[in-house]
């Protein structure tokens, strides 16, 4: 994944291969409508406008948290990282791209 951070450059962002099953346990959890969305539609290279980048950002807060309160393993750094990038997409109001690699 990608957004435009000025005229040339581009920031990049990837769901690590460790932390897919963490997000495919939210999968269908009504308190993670745009994880869902973003795990059913994410191989279709969908566009992330920037209001979806903020509520993925939110989601993955409290996807942390809540992981962080039931005392599970899982893979934080990777987690926090997606977090930022989303976050930070949506503060630019980027639209994000999607890729295969």
């Amino acid at each position: 994944m990608y957004y435009k951070n000025g005229m040339f450059r581009k920031a990049r962002g990837q769901i690590a291969d460790d932390l897919v099953p963490t997000l495919y346990q939210v999968r269908n959890n009504p308190k993670f409508p745009q994880l869902t969305w973003l795990i059913d539609n994410l191989y279709e290279h969908p566009q992330i406008p920037a209001k979806v980048a903020k509520a993925l950002a939110d989601e993955i807060l409290a996807l942390e948290r809540l992981i962080l309160s039931l005392h599970l393993p899982f893979p934080r750094l990777p987690l926090q990282q997606l977090q930022t990038f989303f976050d930070a997409a949506a503060q630019k109001q980027q639209v994000i791209y999607t890729s295969s690699e």
